[in-house]
């Protein structure tokens, strides 16, 4: 399939499936982050004003035969609804009423033969207290709590889907507050057929559709065998829901800081508004052969932080941060641009529960449609589909490098069609703007593993001298604070604690620490963190404006050194609004020493120098202490001028069998024993002139034989003086009769 024919199919008017609650059960859904509660008389079977907006039943057959030509296409996304635009307003449309201390507001909604209803609002402000509930007609299920804790900077919402002809939106706050909401619904999804009956579908159309839910049958369920290795990098992997349509996939990704902040990776031809789209987390079968999955997991809205074609790159923040419960992965990534030695896709096709796909062989970069690409000629296993783009692809290091742009990879049949793929290269998105937001504290790595599961501990602080010292770490990553403090921060919840941030920042505005939002009422938070000397600002926000306290609830906050000074705390009372802001400043503890690194007597931690400064000269040196308590190390000891380093220890008398000409130091000397050589070897007399032994007769008439000679003499010349003269006489003869 072309990357033409894709986008169409992407952006065509094909719902997303998403699979709903068992009937029968009464119990809560949660499409988005839901506050917790029950709609207002939700456990009574008094009846209820409500006026109901009737929608007229759709014509099946029509839909069913268009339905027939679009499952020609295996990859095509399975449409379950159709879309109305509408204009209700809270104000002007439904009903009011009072129930006990409540102001209640509902506005029905509902069609002949409809199997389910979801909803976007246009405008969603709510005041504190108050709270917006979706609920079935035949109160089955529900959707909700909504709450201002769930107002997103652009004012819109998306509400999920739910099962059921009809549904019943539902607002109720305290009567007596001063505010009032402003609701306005701007588009309402009508199913048509139901998710309940998918699998009987999928059955009676196997040779069609495949065993697999929406997608070919040749995809692979991620919790396959295949899957094994990939459990925990899948879990950064979403759905994207934009409006009613299944429109792509895409991946949380992580930061140089490791602090979870929600980025989230996707194609830049997958954009329309991503305030106005769902996040769906963890849609995956937990068998391999299922083909539904959970849609409780989901976030509503994020904001678009780079887009660019250059390699087809979408980078955008989420509303909000998914909970831990959801255990979710940010993925490492690999910016450098190797080339990897295989490849590992894990997407959503067809808006169906999550797949996998393997390319056992290296992809190659190359260019098409403008933008720089990793190209996958074939996939060995599993393929991608519309709804895949986006998806993020993995080296054999379980790091993204890339996401998908397009390709004509799909199944044929039960098989795989053997057609490519491609992906904007990571390498490139890395130089288009997204290493702003994912390398916050300039580190200028190009590699980083996942977080929380990818995280390398043994890096940090190697430094026992440093405030945030690491005992674990291995490798120091340059990260150590010397002579720096060790501030705590109290935090005492309200009985808002979502709508209570905080921060701490550095001069130059970078933050050094934060937290919130929280989950618990009237709970104490601690936070510590070294921090450098210097001057910083602590922001305590609260989203509502009310500070810390709400009817007599109040929280509380104090921020103080590792001396128990307090250098920041509340206001009286706690109602600071939307904001209290604290400067305070961090001074250097003064350390008095000799601050040279040359010196022998450097301190490290010297922050003034007292000009107490040694210095080694000639051959002496430092003792090597960086703490203050070094010294001048003697490097001469017997005074000779010869530095110890370069003494020569040896005998120094000529003669001597070990006579060392080189040696500084006198040691002990070796002679040969008489008669014999350092070697020991025998020595001969020289008066044995003829060399038998002993020195006789023959020696003398030999040496009178050459007597007389002044050159080139023989063996006669027994002083060895090139002559032979009266002075070897008188030494043979005194040798005479001796034995050698």
């Amino acid at each position: 399939m072309t990357h033409h024919l894709r986008a169409y199919l992407e952006h065509s008017f094909l719902l997303l499936v998403l699979a709903l609650l068992a009937p029968g059960l009464p119990v809560q859904v949660m499409a988005q982050i839901s506050q917790g509660k029950m709609p207002q008389q939700w456990n009574t079977s008094e009846p209820v004003s409500i006026e109901w907006m009737e929608f007229e039943a759709l014509d099946l057959e029509q839909l069913a035969s268009e339905d027939a030509a679009t499952a020609k296409f295996k990859d095509a996304p399975w449409r379950f609804g159709i879309e109305h635009e509408v204009l209700w307003d809270a104000e002007t449309h439904g009903t009011w009423t009072q129930e006990g201390a409540y102001d209640v507001w509902r506005l029905g909604v509902r069609a002949e033969l409809a199997t389910s209803w979801s909803f976007y609002f246009s405008s969603f402000d709510v005041p504190k207290g108050g709270e917006l509930f979706v609920w079935n007609a035949s109160r089955e299920a529900f959707l909700g709590s909504f709450t201002y804790a769930n107002e997103k900077p652009w004012g819109g919402l998306a509400i999920g889907l739910l099962d059921g002809n009809g549904v019943v939106l539902e607002y109720r706050q305290l009567q007596g507050l001063m505010e009032t909401p402003t609701l306005i619904v701007s588009q309402a999804v009508q199913g048509y057929r139901s998710l309940l009956k998918r699998a009987e579908e999928v059955d009676e159309k196997m040779n069609v559709q495949g065993p697999f839910g929406n997608s070919g049958s040749c995809n692979i369920n991620v919790n396959c065998p295949e899957g094994a290795d990939w459990q925990i990098e899948k879990t950064a992997v979403a759905l994207i829901v934009n409006g009613g349509f299944a429109s792509c996939s895409g991946s949380m990704i992580n930061n140089t800081a490791n602090d979870g902040t929600p980025y989230f990776l996707t194609a830049n031809h997958c954009l329309g508004n991503p305030n106005t789209w769902t996040y769906y987390f963890n849609h995956e079968s937990s068998t391999c052969s299922g083909s539904s999955g959970p849609t409780s997991m989901s976030i509503s809205g994020g904001n678009l932080l780079v887009a660019d074609g250059g390699a087809d790159v979408a980078l955008i923040e989420l509303s909000s941060a998914p909970p831990a419960s959801w255990d979710v992965e940010y993925a490492g990534w690999d910016a450098s641009g190797a080339t990897p030695e295989n490849a590992t896709g894990i997407h959503h096709p067809s808006g169906d529960v999550k797949k996998i796909c393997f390319e056992e062989d290296s992809p190659y970069a190359s260019s098409t449609g403008g933008a720089q690409v990793w190209w996958i000629d074939n996939w060995e296993d599993g393929v991608t589909e519309p709804g895949s783009s986006g998806s993020p692809l993995f080296d054999q290091n379980h790091r993204i490098i890339g996401q998908l742009y397009g390709g004509a990879a799909a199944c044929s049949g039960s098989v795989n069609n053997g057609a490519f793929d491609y992906y904007g290269r990571f390498n490139i998105s890395w130089g288009l703007g997204v290493s702003e937001y994912l390398d916050p504290i300039n580190s200028g790595t190009l590699v980083l593993d996942g977080y929380p599961s990818g995280y390398n501990s043994d890096v940090g602080c190697t430094d026992p001298d440093a405030c945030n010292y690491e005992p674990n770490a291995l490798v120091d990553d340059g990260s150590c604070i010397i002579n720096g403090s060790v501030i705590t921060f109290v935090l005492l919840t309200d009985n808002y604690p979502a709508e209570t941030t905080w921060n701490i920042t550095d001069a130059s505005g970078s933050i050094v620490l934060e937290g919130g939002p929280y989950d618990g009422s009237q709970t104490t938070y601690t936070s510590t963190a070294c921090l450098a000397p210097g001057c910083y600002t602590l922001t305590v926000n609260d989203s509502y404006g009310d500070g810390l306290q709400h009817n007599g609830v109040i929280g509380d906050y104090t921020l103080t050194d590792e001396s128990g000074t307090v250098l920041a705390e509340m206001i009286e009372g706690g109602d600071f609004g939307s904001q209290a802001v604290h400067d305070f400043c961090l001074e250097e503890d003064i350390v008095e020493g000799c601050a040279n690194a040359n010196a022998c007597n450097y301190n490290a931690a010297a922050t003034d120098d007292n000009s107490s400064c040694v210095y080694a000269s000639g051959c002496d040196y430092c003792s090597g202490a960086t703490d203050g308590s070094g010294s001048v190390v003697d490097g001469d000891n017997d005074d000779d001028g010869v530095c110890d380093t370069d003494e020569v220890a040896g005998c120094q008398e000529e003669g001597a069998c070990n006579y060392n000409p080189d040696a500084t130091d006198a040691a002990a000397c070796e002679y040969a024993a008489d008669g014999f050589d350092c070697d020991g070897n025998t020595l001969s007399c020289a008066e044995d002139i003829n060399g038998n032994g002993t020195v006789e007769v023959s020696d003398v008439l030999l040496l009178l034989s050459d007597f007389g000679c002044t050159s080139d003499c023989t063996s006669a010349d027994v002083d060895g003086d090139g002559a032979v003269s009266v002075v070897d006489i008188l030494l043979l003869l005194a040798a005479f009769g001796e034995e050698c």
